[in-house]
This record gives C-alpha cells, structure tokens and sequence, in this order.
C-alpha cells in the first residue's frame, strides 16, 4: 500500500517538478495551439483573454513533461513497433524515410494515394472554373498566367513507403484532375513530376526527413517552370546544372522530424545550390504586408536592379512552402517580383488571389504553385457550390 501510495505520488508530481527544476531543453513539438498564456493584468478583459486559453486546451498543451513523453511514444511507436497506421501524422517508410500521412483532420494523403476511388466531376469542374476565371481576368489585363503543380514526396518516392501503402492507384487523383483541366480548358500547366522523376536517377530529390524536396529536386522543377516562361519572354536565359555548385551542410531536422518530436535525433544534411556562373544578381526588398487572412506569411520581394534588370519582365507568385527552394532560381530571371504565400484552399472555399495586388505591381507574369495535396480535392462528394469570383479566390 505504501509502495502504491509513493509511485502515484511520484508520477503525479513529476510534471510539476520538471517545470520547476528546468534541467535540459524540453522537446519541442510542432502543432498548432501551442501559444504562451496571455498576460494576466488589472483590466478585465485581460482575465477573459487567460480564461478563454485555459479553457481551450493551455493547460493539456503545456503540462510538464508532455513534450519529452510525445517524442518517447513517438519514438516507440514508429521505430520499435514500427507502426504504419495511417492515421498517424507521420509514418516510418523503408530506409527510415518519412512521409506525411494526415494534413489537418479531414485529408488522408496516403490513403488518397493508394485509393481507386474516382474525384467527383462536380470537384473537378469547380477547381478548372477557379483557374480558368484567373487566366481569363489575368489575359484581359495583358498578363501571362502559369500554373505549376509540385507533387507529394509519396508521389515520387513510392518504393520507401512502408508496404501496405507503396500500391499507388493506376491513375491517381492528380493524373484524373489534370487530364480533366488539359481536356476541358485551355490552362498553361506545369506538370512537374516527369522533371523529378528523371532527376531522381542522378540525384536524391526529397529529403527522407522532411516532406519537401531538396535543392536537386527544385532545381529540376525550375528548369521545368522555365520551359513554359522562356517562350513568354525569350530573352530570359534558364540556368543551367554547370551554373551552380551543389554544397551539402550540416544536418538539420526536416518538418517531418519536428512533428514527431523528434529533430533532436532525426537530422540530414541540408543541400544547397551555389551560383558559380558569375554570382546571384537578385536581391530581397521590403515589401508593405497584407492583413488578408489569405495570407499565411507576410509578402517577400525580390529585384534585380541596375542594368542587369532591364529588359527583364515582372512577376508575382502565389505559393506554398515547396516554392522556397525555388526562389532563389527563379528570382534571378525578373526585374521585380513579389511572392505570396498563402494559406491552402480548402474543400469550401478556395485559395485567395490577390487581384489587388496584381493590378498594383502590373506584372508580366502570375504564377500559381500548388503542392498536390492542396491542389487535388478528396474524392468525397461536393458539398456546396460557392460563388466564384476571380478576387475572392475564383
């Protein structure tokens, strides 16, 4: 009885104790809800600020050891017992790689991948009116509108997945909804997943520890992209592979690992492109923000000033994170160009574009890149038809 009553005390103590003691750097857990308490003042609606993050989850988010226990059932669970559940926000593929599997509650992006269950014709029509709306409200300004899809790391790196999900569908919900835009409208569609799955003989193209490709890859995906901007403007000159040295660095964990808990024991060495034909010639300039709630960033731009700009067009980008290790590529080949990353459009609502912002930067070129997952609809039936306007998204 004794022996009960100290081991129940010592567990219930032991979250309380390792706050006060402090003793290590506490993993650190990648999800959301994670804010600190507000400060708690004189003024009263100060109380309810603290109030209401107590009552939605503080306390369960942030009791003591809770991040160092995640990381050891994470741990536990992937590489011990080595489950491959799908509904787990990472699972352990061969080699150790690891792959996204949940993106929010709603989107299974592995079971999406493996499953013969056909996109409903309603989604479909809904995505090519979007794009189609853009293209026609971009061509009637003078503006040529691109639009790049970068595949899933699943997509391309099928054959380290674990087993039970390494049978991809024979035509997966990315080949019917760009075979459908390709029948039924005239888009200027970026595919990208030939350029990566060529430059993945030569090269390792995603990190294994991270759900983005590598410099590799985005440079595979550049000299893709360029094929459809050179016969827009034909002074451009697309780099080359002898134009750049690839430089590795010392390791740093991916998101993937970051989400498990993890990145104090999953790292790789990170892969960068150096310009060995002359030195880059773009710059970062300030750029004012957007208070848009479509906006998951604030606004970056880049420039290429002096004479080595003339003559060069001007672009804005919509983007998500995969279009990081793009810039630095594609920012040499425009005298100005601004680039927005925006929040992912949802199964209601698409993403935001910005027709304010083009109209003020009166670009040459609008590029929209999606990552597959946020650019393929799940295979579940329309639920509501929303209007479509080409500046609240359409």
């Amino acid at each position: 009885m004794f022996f009960s009553i100290v081991m129940f005390s010592a567990l219930i103590l032991a979250p309380w104790s390792s706050e006060l003691l402090r003793r290590g750097r506490a993993p650190v857990v990648a999800e959301s809800g994670m804010e600190g308490l507000p400060s708690l003042e004189a003024a009263p609606e100060t109380w309810v600020r603290v109030f209401n993050a107590l009552r939605g989850g503080y306390l369960e988010k942030h009791f003591g050891l809770r991040g160092r226990l995640i990381t050891w059932y994470n741990y536990v669970n992937a590489f011990l017992l080595q489950s491959s559940q799908d509904n787990n926000p990472v699972v352990v593929g061969r080699d150790k790689w690891l792959f996204l599997s949940q993106d929010g509650p709603d989107r299974n992006i592995l079971e999406d991948f493996r499953t013969s269950r056909p996109l409903p014709e309603a989604k479909m029509r809904r995505v090519l009116d979007v794009l189609a709306a853009r293209r026609d409200w971009c061509a009637a300004r003078g503006i040529a509108y691109l639009v790049v899809v970068a595949p899933n790391k699943n997509t391309v790196y099928p054959e380290k997945l674990p087993e039970v999900f390494s049978r991809p569908a024979q035509d997966s919900h990315l080949d019917q909804l760009l075979r459908y835009l390709k029948d039924h409208a005239d888009l200027d569609l970026v595919d990208l997943r030939p350029a990566l799955f060529a430059a993945k003989k030569e090269h390792q193209v995603f990190y294994a520890m991270d759900s983005h490709w590598n410099a590799h890859g985005a440079f595979a995906a550049y000299r893709e992209i360029m094929r459809h901007v050179t016969p827009l403007f034909p002074n451009i000159r697309p780099f080359a592979p002898g134009d750049y040295t690839p430089v590795e660095f010392a390791g740093l964990p991916g998101d993937l690992a970051f989400l498990l808990g993890l990145q104090d024991y999953l790292t790789e060495p990170r892969l960068l492109y150096v310009n060995a034909a002359g030195g880059a010639r773009a710059r970062g300039v300030s750029y004012p923000a957007s208070i848009h709630p479509g906006y998951f960033q604030p606004l970056a731009a880049s420039e290429v000033a002096g004479p080595a700009g003339e003559g060069l067009p001007r672009a804005v980008f919509f983007h998500d994170s995969f279009f990081w290790e793009l810039m630095p590529f594609l920012a040499e080949h425009f005298r100005f160009a601004v680039y927005a990353w925006m929040n992912p459009q949802t199964e209601m609502e698409p993403r935001y574009f910005d027709t304010e912002l083009i109209e003020r930067e009166r670009p040459d070129l609008v590029v929209e890149e999606f990552t597959e997952r946020y650019f393929v609809p799940s295979a579940r039936p329309l639920q509501k038809k929303e209007p479509l306007t080409a500046s609240s998204g359409g």
